[in-house]
């Protein structure tokens, strides 16, 4: 309690001083990012806003708890933009920090570098600890001193909690944000947790030995256990099972989504609000089976999360799903509390699109050092044998979902264009890099879609050139069929499981 109250006297200190984070011009983003650097379940919520005030909500995770930062924004009392973002703490030598760090040095590079003086930022981060709190906020000046001293001032940090594997967490948090901002302009949503147990060493070593550039694009040897579970969600004797890595992957930002709609209806500053969901290239259709949505029978649970990810993503805007897709969510129950704030009224539903960060260095596998330094040597190998998906550096790998976070609605309509020109739809963006090291992000071949939903050859040329996976087969008619059906089925379970879950929270609030 005391934690509390002392965030809400800082939050009124800075309020009396700049002004609330209410500007009618504020743009608000709501970002997850995945981290490797910050021990076990590490999420981050940060905010960005693009030539107006923004809010950017970013999340990481690493193993079975988590950490999470939020960033918001404001407008100063002399009428000037506020904009928020977020980084992580700096992580264990040979790793790269974790892609939520990453993800926020990116934004707020690239901010500072293209925004006049005039605007600023606010981060609100959640963490598990005051402890965590306080080395976040250092390493964000640390941060700030080296890249942008003279713009340090216009960045403020707030702490905010939440565990997206625990579903009261999600739902107080989505309350809070509903309460406190105008508006949401986008949600990056990364990946949470790995879930592995460990690797299978000699397949390892004769996969990288004989296949390196495929092995470690797409790895056969990591082991994880089966049908490993959430921790109770409430105080109820009987509760439907909850995989853990399916909740802290997927269903847990799904359900903040869904709460906080309202939020991302008022976006208007840079076009419809976003949500961009960060995926794995490691997401295949061949780990996810629809009668086993959570995973909890297959000895690929992270695998399996990240395709549902791609089928949710790549199926939101589909005329077959839209019963249930987060491209038409109904005002959630949120909404029905609303706060003075909201003097915008709903314009757009909510688009979402699909990215991933390629292959980079993080402890996400905790490796002993001369192994780390093998994996990174690995990494740098098959780049220079012509992977296209391999940043090595997660900066390079925070490419593609800064992009989508960020980039004008022209502009991402433009890179899809081509797609729906030639009958296909949305696209799995990832962070590609070149031999020397230049990043861009780049269409992403996916089993079942293809590359942006075009049956047959690409029609963008640098995804004919690109390097593909090995057995990879060009789209047909009948694959994209299927997939779509696949993406109704998905949403209209992830919509069902929604609702029983309210209801059990519902039930779980009125019996305390």
């Amino acid at each position: 309690m005391e934690e509390v109250d002392e965030r809400e006297r800082e939050r009124e200190t800075r309020e009396r001083t700049t002004g609330p984070a209410e500007s009618d011009n504020d743009k608000i983003i709501l970002c997850h990012v995945r981290s490797s650097s910050c021990g076990p379940g590490h999420f981050c919520f940060c905010s960005a806003s693009f030539y107006r005030p923004v809010h950017l909500l970013l999340d990481t995770r690493r193993g079975t708890s988590c950490d999470i930062k939020l960033c918001s924004i404001s407008r100063s009392t002399q009428d000037s933009p506020h904009y928020n973002w977020l980084r992580e703490p700096s992580t264990e030598c040979p790793h790269s920090p974790g892609l939520g760090f990453s993800i926020c040095c990116r934004l707020a590079d690239e901010f500072l570098s293209s925004h006049p003086e005039s605007e600023s930022l606010t981060i609100i981060f959640t963490t598990r600890s005051a402890r965590k709190a306080q080395d976040t906020i250092r390493g964000l000046k640390a941060h700030l001193s080296e890249t942008a001293p003279a713009s340090a001032a216009r960045v403020h940090f707030e702490p905010e909690s939440v565990d997206l594997g625990d579903l009261v967490s999600v739902r107080a948090l989505s309350r809070r944000l509903v309460h406190s901002l105008p508006r949401l302009d986008a949600i990056v949503l990364n990946a949470g947790i790995g879930g592995w147990s460990g690797i299978s060493w000699p397949k390892a070593i004769w996969g990288v030995c004989t296949d390196l550039v495929h092995q470690v694009t797409w790895p056969s040897y990591k082991l994880a256990p089966v049908g490993v579970l959430t921790a109770k969600q409430t105080k109820t004797e009987e509760e439907p099972a909850l995989g853990s890595i399916f909740c802290a992957n997927v269903f847990g930002h799904y359900m903040l989504a869904h709460n906080v709609t309202p939020l991302l209806k008022r976006a208007h500053i840079n076009g419809p609000g976003r949500v961009v969901w960060v995926s794995s290239i490691e997401g295949t259709y061949k780990f996810f089976k629809i009668d086993d949505i959570q995973g909890l029978r297959t000895d690929a649970p992270y695998e399996s999360s990240k395709a549902l990810t791609d089928i949710l993503a790549l199926t939101s805007n589909l005329p077959s799903t839209a019963p249930w897709s987060v491209e038409s969510f109904s005002e959630s129950e949120t909404e029905l509390n609303t706060h003075a704030i909201h003097t915008d009224a709903p314009t757009a539903s909510p688009r979402s699109y699909l990215s991933h960060p390629g292959i980079c260095a993080t402890s996400i596998v905790p490796l002993i050092l001369p192994l780390a330094w093998a994996m990174i040597a690995s990494f740098w190998v098959a780049r220079i044998l012509g992977s296209p998906w391999h940043p090595l550096s997660t900066y390079l790998g925070a490419c593609a979902p800064v992009f989508l976070a960020l980039a004008p609605q022209a502009m991402l309509e433009a890179a899809e264009e081509p797609y729906h020109q030639a009958g296909g739809g949305r696209a799995k963006w990832g962070s590609s890099c070149t031999r020397s090291g230049v990043e861009s992000p780049a269409s992403t071949e996916v089993d079942g879609w293809g590359h942006g939903g075009v049956v047959g050859t690409p029609v963008v040329e640098a995804d004919r050139l690109r390097r593909r996976k090995r057995g990879a087969e060009y789209l047909t008619r009948e694959k994209k069929e299927e997939f779509e059906e696949l993406g109704r089925q998905c949403w209209k379970q992830m919509e069902e499981l929604r609702v029983q879950w309210d209801e059990i929270l519902d039930q779980a609030e009125a019996r305390s």
